[in-house]
């Protein structure tokens, strides 16, 4: 395949790719597939926290060459040297999709991690996330780490009747709403009382759903330092 402008840059800069290969194959819904994958010199190098993400190489669909798309690292096992990758289905598919569909057990890929300095604040009395089902795997990883004292305000957006069915962890203090249109997002947070002094704010998503919430954090007075917003995908435009 032809070189890829990105991977030249990324090299540059240090970052090394890895080696993947997936060990297992799950299909949570029709929709949303979990892939347990080896890669064990990159696994080596992680210090997981979350929403720490990676980024995968894949093939695009348009031309002879490899994209990359970020996705959430979940499930780590250092003495395996495994982790988990969550993804949603989209359509119209993308390049990372297609890719992830097609996979079976023995498929293999290259991945890279680089460096991320956005830390969300655990500590927070509350911790506010919101998006659609790309950030899924982002909000497990953050409710996975919380401490039982700490109140989670969760708001999703997804349109698909089996949404309930995604893996996300029951813990108490938490109130989680499942939205059927984005639009939605932003007046359910307006619901909650959060004290923007003691709030930490979180988002991931398609950019408009991400661009509200980032509103809702400012107007709120959430501290621009308390705050982590990461569009993940725009409307109308494929993945290729």
């Amino acid at each position: 395949m032809a070189a890829n402008w990105q991977r030249g840059v990324l090299r540059a800069m240090g970052v090394h790719n890895h080696p993947l290969e997936v060990v297992g194959v799950e299909d949570v819904t029709p929709w949303y597939r979990r892939l347990r994958v080896s890669a064990p010199s990159l696994v080596a190098t992680l210090e997981p926290h979350p929403t720490i993400w990676l980024r995968l190489w894949v093939p695009s669909l348009k031309k002879d060459m490899l994209v990359q798309r970020g996705y959430t690292i979940l499930d780590v096992d250092h003495d395996a040297g495994q982790l988990s990758l969550e993804l949603v289905l989209h359509q119209p598919e993308g390049a990372a999709g297609v890719w992830g569909r097609d996979a079976v057990v023995g498929s293999t890929a290259e991945v890279a991690i680089t460096t991320q300095k956005h830390r969300v604040d655990l500590a927070a009395g509350t911790v506010v996330l919101a998006g659609d089902t790309t950030a899924v795997p982002a909000v497990r990883s953050v409710l996975d780490a919380l401490s039982p004292t700490t109140r989670a305000v969760v708001v999703l957006a997804d349109a698909h009747p089996d949404r309930t069915d995604l893996p996300l962890p029951e813990r108490e203090n938490t109130k989680l709403t499942w939205v059927e249109s984005a639009s939605d997002v932003v007046a359910v947070l307006r619901e909650h009382h959060v004290d923007p002094a003691d709030a930490y704010v979180w988002a991931g998503g398609e950019r408009r759903l991400v661009k509200a919430v980032r509103s809702y954090a400012r107007d709120l007075g959430v501290a621009r330092d308390r705050q982590y917003t990461q569009a993940y995908w725009i409307e109308g435009r494929d993945g290729g």
